[in-house]
């Protein structure tokens, strides 16, 4: 069960969407008991599932993720893609890392899901080889910078995925606050990106806090 509102559904359709999901995965249950308790922001469940289906279904072999937190993406990705992917997440806190190792290590997924402990601007400069899916949930105001350094590593039909790109509906909002305005533009920036860079075909999807979706065209 979630443990916080929805930013989008009205709330009569998120506990029907709710209610017709598939039984809870018991990991992934005590990971998002674990988060609301130590209060770290991790994919809504609904996200999580879009994410299985996508990876179940593309099948990426490398998988980049930006923003690791508890390691909630990185095993969902890596599950869902099947045991020839391997999963490079990114996560600067060293606290997260070891909390998302032991994670990982639970998931008996230690051998395709590495936890990388670095600056993700940093990490991703360095990154080499092509990258078959990212999913992007991390520092807000830094998204577009993400998305060029992926960009060009992306393999054509590569999967762009990224978290919170309507920021509790700011980034629609005619008035945004003064602590926001960082955020909110870069994140516009990201999202005029997605669906109007040549390269992608994108899309906002109106799911969790708002998931951008684009695949790479050229």
């Amino acid at each position: 069960m979630k443990h916080t509102s929805d930013s989008i559904l009205k709330a009569d359709q998120a506990s029907y969407l709710e209610s017709i999901e598939s039984p809870r995965d018991a990991l992934l249950v005590k990971m998002e008991a674990y988060a609301t308790t130590h209060k770290q922001p991790i994919s809504d469940p609904e996200v999580a599932s879009f994410l299985a289906v996508t990876a179940t279904a593309a099948r990426p072999k490398r998988i980049v993720e930006v923003g690791t937190n508890i390691g909630y993406g990185a095993i969902v990705l890596a599950r869902a893609a099947g045991p020839d992917a391997r999963v490079d997440t990114i996560e600067s806190s060293p606290e997260l890392c070891a909390v998302a190792r032991g994670f990982v290590e639970e998931a008996g997924l230690a051998d395709r899901v590495t936890v990388i402990e670095g600056d993700a601007i940093v990490t991703l400069t360095k990154l080499e080889g092509s990258i078959d899916l990212v999913y992007i949930d991390c520092v807000k105001q830094d998204y577009p910078r993400y998305l060029e350094l992926v960009l060009p590593k992306l393999s054509i039909g590569g999967l762009v995925i990224a978290d919170n790109v309507l920021w509790k509906g700011l980034t629609a909002a005619a008035h945004v606050p003064q602590d926001e305005r960082v955020r909110v533009e870069a994140l516009r920036a990201f999202n005029q990106t997605i669906t109007r860079d040549s390269s992608l075909r994108g899309v906002i999807l109106p799911l969790g806090d708002g998931v951008a979706y684009a695949t790479r065209i050229r």
